[in-house]
């Protein structure tokens, strides 16, 4: 049963709204006659029940605003009772009833239809102030006095206004704005009231399964288990619900050190030390929130003056708008594909784990399964029937091929991965080697590459390009730093967080980014994989191996055994994870050093090499290293590439080796150049290299496999500029061909939501 579009966004004729709602011009509304009800669906307005037994209906016209008045006593205000709309802030939003207080005391729900006899005065100072920094106003409403409610007139159904609409959870607000059902204004946030918690948007009782999927809930201060949910911003540390560094409890809620001061928006006064949203930063003169030059405020967000504007999925697109976060538009509304659905502004695959975002952060989408048994060594090849593939594979010395090939039969395969920022320092080096497609596959088909990103400093225009290009994009965490000793949870925040940022700001499909590696290859033993198991994560690259100078280097293998080569990291996997697959980072060799009487080695390439090294030295390293596994088992070349070996001395000279060595190699008809996403597609259905062409991944693309959106790359990107305080950096900015978020993403809040 589908659960149909939401109240307050844009429908088709034959659309199913939810909340028992009706398509009225447009939009899914509550009909004629009908109230959102305080159990969130449409009722009939007589059904409802009455504030109070002197409650007396009051009927008005113009924008149908229907209107219960509940007094202190039975006289009526001789005086019309003014509200005054007026919006200090724009954030997309969702229909609700809401109710204003009135000098009397009076409870004013009102029915958010339009209606007819409604007078409006002039607009207040503040709505003059919202209007010119580009946020809507709403007129304010003068109600009729009692003279004038005297009849009743028929109404006819008018599209209402989306500025009426109550502010999204997690939004911007302010203390005359309305939040959603369940929801109150909070420090300046639209918050879940006490004893509800956030789930996907909407604000459920504690009490529901679905509100405690992952976990029980708790409060900050109380004692919890990895698999509770903290509430209140809080998360899970050494079994009590702690606020995050940098914030403080206040009011049961952990509130950040840099909100503290407020949230303004752009084109809004900063000079109390409010932090700016949206993409806008405060300017030292002014004292006010200003976007980036050539950028422009639209509707509370920083855009590009020169370039499309980018809606979110469910908004309109009638005028020219680009749809962003994988949408598509059709009839004039961007609209996600059948196998995706919307959620936190982008299009997230139906099929696999889907991770709760929350105001705590992201947590798993299930509880934890039975404790996972001890690995055990490979049982190869004694018990044939006790490891199969597609689905599991080991040797008992790592170093055995797949599918049972002979050496000559087997592909050479030689994976170039990169592991860094992606941005104006490593983007010119990626579209020098691959823009022109000028390196080939024996088939013909362009070489491609896994691309490990992580945030800081990341670009997110150019991670699409790379996305366009074809190019395997995998998580890298976060902060980039090391994630040793860490719980699952701390992990999945750090490699899932991330999957989901590139997803949302670079259009990428979050379903095909299915490889991490560890930021700076320190490992997490059993957590990491624990959480790779229960976020859906196929692959690592993390776990560097010593097959020695002139040894055999090891095969990849899947978790359900013991590693079958010596773990020299700081945590390794003691358990047994079964179809995590485990890339091993064989070491590379480089230049001996006499006075230790042993060779440079490294899991990186740029650590077994020298700062001085020449062109024709590195070619030589790259070739040593890489003879070792093609005269011997074959195993997998994994090259681990960054910006340090790339341009090394200054003069690109490890870019020059690289291609060189490309040239050299890739002239071998039984050498293929794959991603580890490929990789893994053949390790799972092994074929000798005379059969490459049943490996489907690996065929020519006709056309480019992008996103369901189709959109390529913009090149005129939205500069988000962000003030930072509680990190090491106090400022950071980044470009997207999408809106910017509100707020900086990071751990625990991936998509940059309003959240205290």
């Amino acid at each position: 049963m589908t659960a149909g579009i939401e109240l307050g966004h844009v429908c088709s004729p034959g659309d199913v709204c939810a909340s028992k709602g009706t398509c009225i011009d447009g939009t899914c509304w509550c009909a004629p006659g009908h109230t959102l009800g305080e159990h969130g669906y449409c009722q009939p307005s007589h059904d409802l029940p009455s504030p109070h037994p002197t409650s007396k209906p009051v009927s008005t016209s113009s924008a149908q605003i229907n209107v219960t008045m509940t007094t202190t006593n039975t006289q009526q205000p001789t005086q019309p009772i003014v509200i005054d709309n007026s919006l200090p802030t724009t954030v997309r939003q969702s229909p609700a009833t809401f109710a204003a207080t009135t000098s009397h005391h009076e409870r004013v729900p009102v029915n958010l239809m339009p209606a007819t006899n409604v007078h409006h005065k002039q607009p207040s100072a503040s709505s003059e102030s919202a209007q010119q920094h580009g946020k809507p106003a709403f007129p304010a409403v003068v109600l009729p006095s009692a003279s004038e409610r005297t009849t009743q007139r028929p109404v006819a159904p008018v599209q209402p206004n989306s500025n009426q609409l109550p502010v999204e959870l997690g939004q911007r607000c302010a203390p005359n704005d309305i939040c959603g059902q369940n929801a109150v204004c909070s420090e300046g946030i639209c918050n879940c009231q006490h004893g509800f918690v956030a789930y996907e948007g909407r604000c459920l009782q504690e009490s529901t399964q679905v509100a405690k999927s992952a976990g029980t809930v708790r409060r900050p201060d109380e004692p919890c288990s990895p698999n509770d949910e903290c509430d209140g911003g809080s998360f899970c540390d050494g079994n009590i619900c702690t606020c995050p560094p940098n914030s403080q409890l206040v009011g049961g809620r952990c509130l950040q050190d840099a909100l503290r001061q407020g949230i303004a928006g752009p084109g809004d006064s900063c000079a109390n030390g409010e932090l700016c949203s949206g993409g806008s930063i405060c300017d030292n003169d002014s004292k006010k929130c200003i976007c980036a030059a050539g950028h422009t405020n639209d509707n509370g967000i920083c855009r590009s003056e020169s370039a499309p504007k980018s809606v979110l999925p469910g908004q309109g697109c009638s005028r020219g708008e680009t749809c962003a976060g994988g949408s598509t538009c059709k009839q004039g509304v961007c609209k996600c594909a059948p196998d995706h659905f919307e959620s936190d502004g982008y299009c997230r695959p139906v099929a696999g784990p889907s991770s709760n975002l929350n105001g705590t952060g992201l947590r798993f989408s299930s509880k934890s399964g039975e404790p996972r048994p001890k690995a055990m060594p490979c049982p190869l090849p004694e018990d044939q029937s006790a490891c199969r593939l597609p689905d599991c594979f080991c040797s008992r010395n790592g170093r055995a091929i797949p599918g049972g090939l002979s050496p000559d039969q087997t592909p050479q395969f030689v994976v170039l991965t990169f592991d860094d920022a992606v941005n104006g320092k490593t983007v010119p080096d990626y579209k020098a080697l691959f823009e022109e497609q000028r390196l080939k596959n024996p088939n013909g088909c362009p070489v491609k590459g896994t691309f490990f990103v992580s945030h800081e400093w990341t670009n997110y225009d150019d991670v699409q390009w790379l996305f366009h290009q074809g190019h395997e994009l995998a998580s890298n965490s976060i902060t980039h730093v090391p994630l040793n000793g860490k719980s699952a949870s701390e992990w999945f925040g750090e490699m899932d967080g991330q999957r989901r940022i590139i997803s949302k700001f670079a259009n990428a499909n979050e379903n095909e980014i299915i490889g991490m590696r560890a930021p700076q290859l320190s490992t997490g033993g059993d957590e990491q994989l624990e959480m790779m198991t229960r976020a859906g994560f196929v692959y690592d690259n993390s776990i560097s191996a010593n097959p020695g100078h002139n040894g055999q280097p090891f095969w990849p293998q899947t978790m359900d055994y013991r590693l079958s080569w010596d773990c020299q990291t700081s945590e390794c996997p003691t358990k047994s994870f079964p179809g995590i697959w485990e890339i091993p980072l064989n070491q590379f060799y480089g230049y001996y050093l006499p006075q230790i009487q042993a060779y440079k080695r490294s899991s990186m390439i740029r650590a077994a090499t020298t700062l001085n090294a020449t062109v024709e030295e590195l070619v030589s390293l790259l070739r040593n290293n890489f003879d070792r596994a093609y005269n011997a088992n074959r195993a997998p070349y994994v090259l681990s590439l960054n910006a340090d070996f790339l341009q090394l001395n200054g003069e690109a000279v490890g870019m020059k080796a690289l291609e060189q060595f490309i040239a050299d190699v890739s002239a071998k008809q039984d050498v293929w150049f794959v991603t580890l996403k490929e990789l893994v597609d053949w390790l799972r259905q092994p074929v000798p290299h005379t059969q490459m062409d049943r490996i489907d991944s690996l065929k020519c693309r006709q056309g480019k496999k992008l996103h369901p959106s189709g959109r390529v790359p913009c090149s005129k990107p939205n500069r988000c500029m962000y003030r930072t305080p509680d990190l090491n950096s106090p400022e950071h900015q980044f470009l997207t061909c999408n809106p910017c978020p509100q707020m900086f993403p990071w751990v625990r809040n991936p998509v940059g939501k309003l959240y205290l």
